[in-house]
């Protein structure tokens, strides 16, 4: 999707007062600001590889998590949930970039294994994880994570992994978290609305199959 200009690229063409967006089937619509940045922001999630290792649809976590992403000076920005900026875990110093942030969003969340996928979900029982990945929340040492290309850093944070750096890799297991919401079955959750399902999994809420 991008916004439609004068042929000289300078303005953008409105209809209505409201700017004209190209959207990638090459049909055109007129979208205001804030739906505009609902659009691409909804894009975020849907092609973000930490989804593989949620519950939750593109639609619901862009719901569940979609405030803590704001533009600030032409630039996607992330802030945790006390408005500080979040950085990245890699490029120290540097913001995060989207599916970085989106990743240590997941990590932090308090029931985060509400929403995240079994171990091993997806994939043949028994399984053995793929070349280069690691098993959903393992831990491994800064040395290990270091040396994962950048895709695989981001799904093993995605999945609950943890970042040591002692020598041994090994970090405190934090208590699991008390479900307060209640449970659902699927053909119930899918008939939700967006912002019902966003609710349900904020209150604790479980999906069962």
């Amino acid at each position: 999707m991008k916004i439609k200009t004068t042929p000289d690229g300078k303005h953008a063409i409105l209809k209505n007062g409201v700017p004209v967006y190209v959207m990638d089937n090459g049909t055109e619509r007129e979208i205001d600001g804030a739906a505009a940045w609902r659009l691409a922001l909804s894009k975020h999630f849907e092609t973000s590889p930490v989804m593989a290792g949620l519950k939750l649809p593109a639609d619901v976590a862009a719901s569940f998590f979609g405030d803590a992403f704001r533009i600030e000076a032409g630039k996607l920005v992330a802030v945790d949930k006390h408005g500080i900026q979040m950085y990245s875990p890699t490029r120290h110093g540097e913001a995060a970039n989207f599916d970085e942030a989106f990743a240590q969003l997941v990590d932090r969340y308090e029931s985060k294994s509400i929403i995240q996928r079994e171990p091993g979900a997806g994939g043949a029982p028994g399984a053995a994880p793929a070349a280069g990945q690691q098993p959903a929340g393992a831990t491994v040492s800064r040395a290990a994570f270091d040396a994962m290309p950048q895709d695989t850093r981001v799904r093993f944070l995605g999945g609950g992994g943890r970042i040591s750096d002692s020598a041994t890799g090994a970090a405190p297991a934090a208590p699991p978290p008390t479900p307060t919401g209640k449970t659902v079955t699927r053909a119930a959750f899918d008939v939700m609305g967006t912002q019902e399902r966003g609710a349900h999994f904020k209150a604790g809420g479980k999906v069962v199959d």
